[in-house]
């Protein structure tokens, strides 16, 4: 007798992508697209090149370089085959040092890089916030820090403002790591190494109530002397803090007069000291900020970065100053939406090619043909149905006209469009002369 082969039970996969993940169907694409296309154009006028690195890395590159947080509780690890342990990306800025470093004397300085790699962690989806994200990341080394320091803010503005914003809509708050090593270590008398946790709560000061922060302050082990200081520092200006901090406030004299010139050329409402902006990764050294939606239903902090003065000189190379930031795509785009900047982006073809009939197949990809060989977006159809509905169809996805070829129109080498947005009917010579006027009236169109 012949075995029997089991039945299998078929089940339909779901629909669902893994949590924290998008699709990216054609009317998001066109949106990550325009986007990107924005950042590009900025990041090329301020003299910065792309570049790319792998989407995976040695899990010990982000042990060493990356939060604690993002180590511990966000990072998405795996074993090769060779038994390697690997990690998925969960930022750019250890790869762009890796790189940086291995290269270092062959570069031209400064370093102006950028790059939007996609990343992955792993934690609670929210708004603004996903497990796989798109994030711009812009890093300048090698140069003078302080004229580093204002351009590379000046680049997260001028972002913010190719997609619409005013001053009015965001603010960009700075602060300086040296600041609070100076207050913490000189006028609070706390060892250097008790430093890195009171780093950690001030910079999600701003998340919690004053009750909840104090409680914090104290299961650290500070004094209530020390917890009114620290609530006066906290809310000290910029002027105050210098005067506060005396023969050990090099860094917010420095940290002042970038913002000073940050003012002048861009605007003294969004330009703000903000003392409780740590910022979590532990390589920065110097200047930190982050920039800030003021709309109230999206207050939040958009993307920041800063200062990362010893990052490159950890692999073994020469130490070369750096200063960048990330921004991710979500938190852009979620901007862009309560701001009412999201532009309606349609397909983009020119021209749908129309056909009668099964005979005309030939005749409508040659014309097809030829129109894009003179640099226009053209559909010819696939399926043959009636002219009203292909002009239904040409109608909605904007394109600015159809074309098609009948008898009369193939025997004095012309072709007839029909402009969608006037119902204006012309006739056009298949000559290069034709073709050029029509090419020129289309892209006007």
């Amino acid at each position: 007798m012949s075995k029997q082969i089991p039945q299998i039970k078929k089940t339909a996969l779901s629909t669902q992508g893994y949590k924290g993940t998008r699709d990216f169907f054609p009317t998001d694409q066109r949106l990550k697209s325009f986007l990107n296309s924005k950042i590009h154009r900025l990041m090329m006028s301020y003299g910065y090149e792309e570049y790319a690195g792998p989407f995976v890395e040695h899990l010990e590159l982000y042990a060493a370089k990356s939060s604690e947080e993002i180590v511990k509780d966000q990072l998405y690890s795996f074993k090769d085959k060779g038994d390697r342990t690997l990690a998925i990306r969960p930022e750019m800025t250890p790869t762009l040092a890796r790189m940086v470093a291995a290269k270092q004397r062959e570069l031209l300085k400064p370093i102006r890089w950028y790059s939007i790699p996609t990343c992955m962690r792993y934690e609670r989806p929210q708004r603004g916030r996903l497990r796989e994200f798109d994030q711009l990341n812009v890093d300048i080394f090698g140069g003078n820090p302080l004229d580093e320091d204002i351009e590379i803010i000046l680049t997260g503005i001028d972002i913010l403002k190719s997609l619409g914003a005013s001053y009015q809509d965001f603010s960009v708050k700075i602060n300086h790591r040296g600041i609070i090593n100076s207050f913490l270590t000189k006028i609070l008398d706390i060892d250097f190494d008790n430093i890195p946790p009171i780093l950690r709560l001030f910079d999600k000061k701003d998340k919690l109530s004053e009750e909840n922060f104090q409680s914090q302050c104290k299961n650290l082990n500070l004094s209530d002397e020390n917890i009114i200081k620290i609530n006066s520092f906290m809310n000290a200006s910029i002027e105050e803090t210098i005067k506060l901090l005396g023969e050990y406030s090099s860094e917010a004299k420095e940290l002042k007069l970038r913002i000073d010139i940050l003012k002048e050329l861009t605007s003294a409402e969004c330009i703000v000291y903000s003392p409780e902006i740590m910022r979590g990764f532990d390589y920065y050294t110097g200047m930190v900020f982050e920039f800030f939606d003021r709309h109230p239903a999206n207050q939040r902090a958009l993307f920041g970065g800063g200062r990362y003065d010893n990052l490159v000189g950890a692999f073994g190379g020469d130490e070369l100053p750096g200063v960048g930031y990330g921004a991710g795509d979500v938190a852009l785009l979620n901007f862009m939406e309560v701001h009412g900047y999201l532009p309606n982006l349609m397909k983009q073809t020119d021209i749908c090619v129309l056909r009668f009939s099964e005979q005309d197949r030939m005749t409508a990809l040659k014309l097809a043909k030829i129109l894009r060989g003179i640099g226009l977006n053209i559909e010819s159809p696939v399926s043959v149905s009636k002219f009203g509905k292909q002009i239904q169809y040409a109608e909605k996805i904007a394109a600015k006209a159809i074309v098609f070829q009948g008898e009369e129109e193939i025997k004095n080498q012309t072709f007839s469009v029909k402009w969608l947005k006037t119902g204006v009917q012309e006739n056009y010579n298949l000559n290069s002369e034709g073709l050029d006027y029509f090419r020129k009236k289309v892209l006007n169109n």
